[in-house]
């Protein structure tokens, strides 16, 4: 017999990892490159992935075997999302006073979220 393969948890794990990378790893990034522009830039190649796991996340919670699991993809995907407008909406003012605040805003958006227990596991 082969093993049940739990997918739609795998997937909420892989899309946690990415949303994990967005806060830990993005963020911190952009804060350091020192000037707004660097940081659109850097944003501008980023931000197709943060669209993509929004996206999954989307799925996720359509596809969940149950409401923990949706309630997660969702909670999930909210915070990407609230987080991707709130960076289009600094990069797009250019305000480099702000910058800093905005980014530390969003990272801690993002961790709020993940610090949420993952109901499968």
């Amino acid at each position: 017999l082969l093993p049940v393969v739990d997918t739609p948890g795998i997937e909420l794990v892989a899309a946690e990892a990415e949303v994990a990378w967005f806060a830990r790893v993005l963020i911190p990034e952009l804060r350091q490159v020192g000037s707004a522009d660097q940081v659109a830039g850097g944003w501008a190649v980023a931000s197709s992935r943060i669209s993509a796991v929004e996206d999954r996340l989307t799925a996720l919670e359509a596809s969940a075997p149950d409401d923990a699991g949706r309630a997660r993809a969702r909670a999930l995907r909210d915070a990407v999302r609230t987080s991707r407008v709130h960076l289009n909406e600094s990069v797009r003012s250019g305000a480099t006073d702000t910058l800093v605040r905005d980014l530390d805003a969003i990272a801690a958006r993002l961790e709020t979220a993940l610090c949420v227990p993952n109901p499968g596991g």
